[in-house]
């Protein structure tokens, strides 16, 4: 036992010796010390001075309440496994603010890229969609994109979300302004670029549909008309008060409970919380904190509600994919990610 507490104490001599060696190396690198390496010199010198003199961690026990011989390096793992959770947490904000970072990047570039570059009108109206790999359903879908409606001029901005096939190239065919973004982040970022875009190019008015053909642009005038007679700031295209074509019978189940509970978290009735044909009044959308990359419908009414939108749904149909398969996973693994956004959207939600 007295061998294997001279073990411990001398791995704890060597660690802090290590770890001060390290951050004095450090230090003469940098000419200020951030948050890490405070934290770092910290660590070093309590591990340190607890192998040299460990009676400076007897009062532990008193503090985790452990007794009998082993109380004190008790003590003193528990205490080190409470820092090293403190640290990975910390770790995990400095990760997410670069992640952060990382995107807003990601965002202008493509925003600043394909709108300098845009030498056409400037429309009222922007339709977005976002697209992974859908060059064969773009080529059926944009041929039926609108140019116009009720004076509005409207564009088809294509936010290509890191696709490998011509994806980008149908569009630009089909008189779309394409937007790209280097890798696959998701439809809930696509959105944002496409966004950021409309704002650039002036418009009052977005649409959101998908680009595989399941949303109809007949359904437009559904979506657009409450908008345009000042009705409603958010309107969302409900398949449960229109029609759906061949939805599966799971995931239509798993939708209703989210409904559910979306209109309870909202106090609003909402029929289809998942849709992607929507629309928006464009300056009252920019003023919602937008950060999920995917499953982004959830976050979307949440915050709409909380700040106060006009919110209202209408009828739309919903058509099956005119080929290829749903970017959205399996069933179980679609509404694991959609609960945990309904979730965190509400508690982001709940703050503002």
């Amino acid at each position: 036992m007295i061998f294997g507490l001279s073990t411990l104490r001398l791995l704890g001599i060597l660690l802090g010796g290590l770890g001060l060696l390290l951050l004095l190396w450090r230090r003469r690198q940098a000419e200020l010390l951030g948050r890490l390496e405070v934290a770092g010199w910290i660590a070093s010198i309590l591990v340190l001075a607890v192998g040299i003199v460990p009676g400076l961690a007897d009062a532990l026990p008193g503090l985790t309440g452990f007794t009998g011989p082993l109380a004190r390096i008790t003590s003193v793992l528990a205490f080190a496994v409470l820092g090293m959770g403190a640290w990975i947490l910390f770790l995990q904000l400095q990760l997410g603010e670069t992640r952060l970072r990382f995107l807003t990047l990601l965002k202008r570039m493509a925003v600043d890229s394909g709108v300098e570059a845009w030498q056409g009108p400037r429309p009222g109206i922007v339709l977005i969609m976002p697209a992974l790999n859908e060059a064969e359903n773009l080529a059926e879908v944009l041929p039926g994109a609108p140019k116009d409606y009720e004076g509005q001029s409207i564009l088809v901005v294509l936010v290509d979300d890191g696709s490998e096939d011509e994806t980008a190239a149908v569009a630009r065919r089909h008189g779309a302004l394409v937007l790209k973004t280097p890798i696959n982040v998701g439809g809930g970022h696509a959105l944002q670029v496409g966004f950021l875009a409309a704002k650039r190019l002036g418009a009052s008015i977005v649409v959101t549909m998908d680009a595989d053909g399941q949303h109809r642009f007949a359904d437009l005038p559904q979506l657009l008309d409450p908008i345009l007679r000042d009705k409603a700031d958010m309107v969302i295209g409900s398949r449960h008060l229109g029609v759906s074509v061949g939805h599966e019978a799971v995931r239509a189940l798993g939708l209703r409970l989210f409904n559910l509970l979306i209109s309870f978290l909202t106090g609003r009735t909402i029929t289809d919380c998942s849709s992607g044909y929507r629309a928006f009044r464009l300056a009252p959308l920019l003023k919602l904190p937008l950060v999920q990359d995917r499953h982004h419908t959830a976050e979307t009414i949440l915050l709409a509600a909380r700040a106060g939108l006009r919110l209202i749904e209408a009828p739309i149909t919903i058509l099956p994919r005119y080929s290829g398969e749903s970017k959205k996973g399996t069933n179980w693994r679609y509404g694991l990610r959609f609960a945990r956004t309904v979730l965190v959207s509400w508690w982001r939600g709940t703050g503002m």
